[in-house]
């Protein structure tokens, strides 16, 4: 039952209000020519302090889906402005059809605690083992513990952030359908 003051509206419409997401791209090991897909993250966050755990999300039709069931660890680079472009192509394109790592040609960095790498443009890298998955409805819950916070103190980009149909306060740098990648405004 609603009050009066509300309106029942649907998820997209929602979205114009529940807004901004963080942007992160998953490097996880896969069976390409590079070793990794990369797969653009919009729903995590943090799930304890102690130990410090993390959780995405990952959609039933992508193929990193069966990739998280099966890896023991990965990597979170949090993608700043000079990675726009090339996290729209993490998030629209699938591993079933292209490597996208070899298509992008982004170099990657060799990680501290675990033998995945993060991305060498990456405003930072978060190296995590696996804790749990959480199968719900058409996604999965990817939990990991986090083994080390990596930042490229030399990086100066702003965090990329997924905004909804009303940009006001976002600087939208790239976009497709209904997918706008932006930045704080200001």
């Amino acid at each position: 039952m609603c009050g009066d003051e509300f309106a029942i509206v649907g998820k997209q419409e929602f979205r114009r209000y529940f807004q901004p997401s963080r942007i992160l791209i998953g490097v996880l090991p896969a069976p390409t020519r590079s070793g990794f897909n990369l797969i653009t993250l919009c729903y995590d966050m943090y799930c304890s302090k102690t130990p410090i755990l993390m959780a995405v999300a990952i959609q039933s039709t992508n193929a990193s889906y069966e990739l998280a069931q099966c890896l023991s660890e990965y990597v979170l680079s949090v993608p700043g402005t000079r990675l726009a472009n090339e996290t729209l192509y993490c998030g629209t394109k699938s591993m079933r059809e292209t490597d996208k790592l070899s298509d992008l040609g982004l170099k990657l960095s060799k990680s501290k605690a675990v033998s995945v790498p993060g991305l060498s443009a990456a405003i930072g890298n978060i190296e995590l083992v696996k804790e749990a998955i959480l199968c719900t409805g058409d996604h999965l819950i990817l939990v990991g513990q986090v083994l080390c916070f990596n930042i490229n103190p030399k990086n100066e980009d702003l965090p990329l952030l997924s905004v909804g149909p009303n940009t006001k306060g976002y600087r939208v740098l790239v976009h497709s359908g209904v997918h706008r990648i932006a930045v704080a405004d200001g």
